[in-house]
């Protein structure tokens, strides 16, 4: 199996985008456990966009269509995750698929690793002012999940963009934590970008109302979300 192939098989079982990055790139990064990489060579990203539907009645706060396609789509990509660990494994590699959406330090809003990270490496964005991974083509409306594996396959290379003089995503954010900052090629320190404690405690706010901790405003306001 090599990562042309791979692609391939990802895109033709429902991922909207794949890429491969190579994981060294990411040893400065942390990750829960701190050793989670250990034995990995690649990254592999594979990301499936939130329709426009779901985002378009987006005001100020998430709405109950879009937790819905928030929640169904993490599914989706943690189902074919799983799906390509157990490809990979077949084709005797090692691999471990890493969930789409799981807190697991809620303090400060982190999981396994960075999927944005590791989007960013395989080709598939650049970090935009609200910390997402922007897309080309979807925008911010894509969410991730990563596999990874001992193989050593061909690793995608960054794309050299980002999101200019754009104010969009700042001017929308109900909570004012959006600082404007262009963080290249990613934010070792996520608190230079965004006002982490003031996204956390809107989030809370809008978790009483709808029972999870998402938002969407950022997302919907992007040009490139196209939305």
């Amino acid at each position: 199996m090599n990562a042309a192939e791979l692609k391939t098989w990802l895109i033709s079982n429902g991922a909207a985008v794949a890429g491969v990055a190579d994981l060294e790139a990411l040893s400065r990064y942390p990750t829960l456990p701190e050793n989670l990489l250990s034995g990995y060579r690649r990254g592999i990203s594979l990301g499936i966009p939130i329709p426009k539907g779901a985002l378009a009645h987006i005001r100020d706060r998430s709405t109950p269509l879009y937790l819905h396609a928030y929640e169904t789509v993490n599914r989706l990509l943690d189902d074919l995750a799983m799906r390509t660990a157990n490809r990979i494994e077949a084709h005797g590699g090692r691999a471990l698929a890493i969930p789409a959406s799981h807190t697991l330090d809620r303090k400060i809003h982190r999981g396994n690793l960075s999927h944005k990270a590791v989007a960013r490496l395989a080709g598939l964005g650049w970090i935009g002012k609200n910390i997402l991974l922007v897309n080309p083509q979807y925008g911010p409306r894509l969410r991730f999940a990563t596999v990874l594996t001992d193989l050593d396959l061909e690793a995608d290379s960054p794309l050299e963009r980002d999101c200019g003089g754009c104010t969009r995503c700042r001017d929308a954010c109900p909570a004012g934590a959006i600082r404007g900052v262009i963080a290249k090629p990613y934010p070792a320190d996520r608190g230079q970008c965004v006002d982490i404690e003031a996204c956390a405690a809107k989030l809370k706010e809008f978790a009483s109302e709808l029972g999870k901790d998402i938002c969407g405003v950022c997302i919907r306001v992007c040009p490139f979300a196209r939305v």
